[in-house]
């Protein structure tokens, strides 16, 4: 009998060129905070986590060229509400952060934002509903949250592989288990 390995996610580690001001950002929009820092094997680096159960969910060390193009497509933010995303949305405009986009992607309502070095960062929030990915439909953080969530229900509903995310989750826990 085969046994299947199975292992969880837990966190990422990119080689930055201004460790400062990276951990500075990242402590800012995100609540990180600094777990520990110094000299390894790898170099210069610091550990961030904004989870008490998580040593680091976040780690940068010092080795990137500065200016050079980022390697990863995006490091993603889960935050609560819609509301929570328009705030961030609203930070970047007042910070001058730069916006990639904007996109309902059915199950998820998301704003883009390139970090101090380039690297885009997702910041989303869940919907109720699920679409197959990828998906993606832009979307204007300047209405209100009734009129968004009711122009992304419409869209969700239009498409045929529309279900509710309980129903996705359901049949994504059957999968996983087996």
């Amino acid at each position: 009998m085969s046994t299947s390995l199975k292992a969880q996610f837990k966190h990422v580690g990119l080689y930055v060129w201004d460790l400062d001001t990276m951990a500075d950002f990242y402590q800012r929009w995100f609540g990180l905070v600094v777990t520990d820092g110094g000299v390894g094997g790898s170099g210069r680096g610091i550990f961030l986590s904004s989870d008490p159960t998580e040593h680091h969910q976040l780690v940068f060390v010092v080795g990137r060229e500065p200016g050079s193009k980022p390697t990863v497509n995006q490091l993603s933010f889960l935050v609560k509400d819609l509301a929570t995303v328009k705030a961030y949305y609203q930070m970047a405009l007042a910070e001058n952060v730069t916006i990639t986009m904007t996109k309902s992607h059915g199950n998820a309502l998301s704003v883009y934002v390139l970090d101090p070095e380039g690297n885009q960062i997702e910041i989303y929030c869940h919907t109720p509903w699920y679409v197959s990915q990828p998906a993606g439909k832009p979307m204007n953080l300047e209405l209100s949250d009734e009129d968004i969530l009711a122009q992304v229900e419409r869209e969700v509903h239009a498409d045929p592989s529309f279900m509710s995310r309980e129903a996705w989750t359901t049949q994504l826990g059957v999968r996983l288990s087996d």
